[in-house]
């Protein structure tokens, strides 16, 4: 079967790596997006498919292993990890993931390992059923008698996918900067967003070689520096665009409240860490519509009507990401009871939807990541991006159901009038104190859009922020 990408065009794998094309753990993947949500402003990217990107990845994994000159052995190895790298990731990706990782410890890559190593609870291991009853066919492949005389190892593969640090091959699809897994992330979502023309294929292909062995050590190769910039530049472009999008932040928001509430309810619509094998469609149809909390969520997502968004604030600190996810409820609470106390929202309002005042949610992020390896220039070593790192940074954004005013009854000199009472930027900048004293001292806070994350300065007015 001749296979055709929109970026690669005809791609064509070993005989070994065809066989795995139709393995049950990669067609559940063919029905969980690459996106985190329905990313309604970029509508090709929502239904790009981490299928498609599997296979993205393995077509790369080839060009490499080629330019490499690795042995057929590390080169099959090397495909199906990359065919396999993300057959444990769970609908709505880290969307999903993160919820799952607050309650159950999960992770997508140990997650995969797991199954494919036999150190699942499920006591089938790596023939567990995954997709529609069935397996993986990892295992049978590479018991095949050809397979068996190159020496195939199903567990080397699940290393080099989880970025095993005791396999060289590892760093090329789970490394620390630019890896094939990313290379090919970046350039297909970019081009199904419409940020880049689909013909910057051929930097995907460009990068997939410029990668070094040397003394059992993957490198990058200094007279690729430009290509590996010209990449970063549109990675942030892409992270840019995404963090601009912000009814888009408003729906993924909106869709991990909803699986909170199928998490945290003890009825047969409760989601567990064992749900990760589910598709975007099942949770969405079968869960999210079906569960009376997350279905009200859901049906606005579904339709359109994203949550109001109070404000987007930046946090920059060690530790950071982990934190915010943890500690998210905290953060919930404390900016609900500001939002109702400051808005004078009445108990009857409040009982009128199935979630807080204040739904709270982020976003890493991703830009300016810098590629801290050494590279081969001219037979001399030099750094890429020698710089100290930037300190990770979060986006912290906070949507309400409700609409943007509440209104109250103000007493004059004469007579009572209603006014429109709104969240203003002041009441952010309020809301940033109470966050510092209670929950978030350990982190520099500043409004998204300001000079501190390093975007144009966003004007602000008495009852409105300026970026909304």
């Amino acid at each position: 079967m001749i296979i055709y990408d929109r970026l690669y065009g005809e791609m064509k794998f070993p005989s070994l790596v065809a066989d795995l094309l139709n393995c049950p753990g990669l067609l559940r993947l063919r029905d969980v997006r690459m996106a985190n949500n329905q990313f309604v402003a970029f509508p090709a990217f929502a239904s790009t498919s981490r299928y498609e990107h599997s296979l993205g990845v393995c077509y790369l994994a080839g060009l490499c292993a080629k330019y490499l000159k690795l042995s057929e052995k590390d080169t099959l190895e090397l495909m199906m990890a990359g065919l396999y790298h993300d057959v444990g990731t769970p609908p709505f990706a880290h969307a999903m993931e993160e919820v799952l990782h607050v309650k159950f410890g999960f992770d997508h890559e140990q997650n995969l390992k797991n199954i494919i190593m036999d150190m699942s609870d499920d006591p089938l291991g790596d023939k567990a059923q995954i997709f529609l009853g069935a397996g993986l066919k990892l295992r049978s492949i590479c018991q095949k008698k050809e397979a068996h005389e190159l020496g195939l190892d199903q567990r080397r593969i699940a290393k080099i996918a989880t970025g095993d640090k005791t396999e060289f091959l590892s760093p090329l699809l789970n490394g620390d900067g630019m890896d094939l897994d990313n290379i090919d992330n970046i350039i297909r979502a970019s081009s199904a967003m419409g940020l880049i023309p689909a013909s910057y294929s051929d930097l995907a292909i460009t990068l997939a070689c410029s990668f070094v062995l040397s003394n059992n050590q993957i490198l990058y190769n200094g007279l690729a520096l430009n290509d590996i910039k010209k990449w970063q530049n549109i990675r942030d472009i892409q992270y840019t665009a995404i963090f601009n999008s912000i009814d888009d932040f408003a729906y993924q928001t909106m869709i991990k409240k909803a699986l909170h509430h199928l998490i945290d309810d003890e009825s047969q619509k409760r989601i567990d860490k064992n749900s990760w094998s589910l598709t975007d469609s099942q949770i969405v149809y079968d869960y999210l519509l079906e569960h009376p909390k997350s279905r009200e969520i859901m049906k606005r997502v579904l339709l359109c009507n994203p949550y109001h968004c109070l404000g987007i604030l930046y946090l920059k600190g060690d530790g950071v990401l982990k934190y915010v996810n943890k500690n998210l409820n905290e953060i919930e609470h404390i900016a609900s009871d500001f939002y109702i106390d400051t808005l004078g929202i009445t108990s009857k309002k409040l009982d009128s939807i199935n979630t807080s005042a204040v739904v709270a949610n982020f976003y890493p992020d991703k830009r300016k990541r810098k590629l801290m390896r050494n590279a081969v220039l001219w037979n001399e070593e030099t750094i890429i991006d020698g710089k100290a790192p930037i300190p990770l940074g979060v986006l912290l954004g906070l949507f309400t159901p409700f609409a943007s005013s509440n209104y109250k009854d103000i007493q004059t000199s004469n007579n009572k009038i209603r006014k429109a009472v709104s969240f203003c930027t002041k009441d952010l900048l309020r809301l940033i104190t109470i966050f510092e004293k209670k929950c978030l001292h350990n982190f520099t806070i500043s409004i998204f859009g300001s000079e501190m994350d390093e975007q144009p300065s966003a004007s602000s007015s008495e009852n409105q922020l300026g970026l909304f």
